[in-house]
């Protein structure tokens, strides 16, 4: 029963997404029935994708991003995922951070420097 246990726990294990809300973030509505990486990339939507795919490529079946994957047409379901973001990060096996204002060249600092560190994120 212990091996049953262990595959289901790395099978669902997922990935969450700590970003900034910028712009035009795709919603639950966008996305649902789709296939993210077939969706033009542009805005919110070419996150998800680089979000999907450093997930995928790490091993992991299961990626969550907060823009998406809850109902806020639902006030309920709003409150209740706001409440919780907490245990969704810590239950997480891992959290990839997407920093916009931080180009892959950038000079010592610059991740210090970012906007992600004194502004509200998820």
């Amino acid at each position: 029963m212990k091996r049953v246990e262990e595959v289901v726990k790395s099978y669902f294990q997922y990935v969450m997404l700590s970003h900034r809300w910028e712009g035009k973030e795709p919603l639950l509505q966008d996305i649902q029935g789709k296939v993210v990486y077939k969706l033009d990339p542009v805005g919110g939507i070419k996150k998800l994708q680089s979000f999907c795919r450093t997930a995928r490529g790490a091993g992991y079946r299961w990626a969550w991003s907060d823009t998406c994957c809850i109902d806020k047409s639902n006030n309920v379901e709003l409150q209740e995922s706001v409440n919780s973001m907490f245990v969704w990060y810590h239950n997480s096996a891992l959290t990839i951070i997407y920093l916009s204002d931080v180009p892959p060249s950038s000079k010592c600092g610059a991740l210090a420097k970012s906007a992600w560190n004194t502004r509200g994120w998820t």
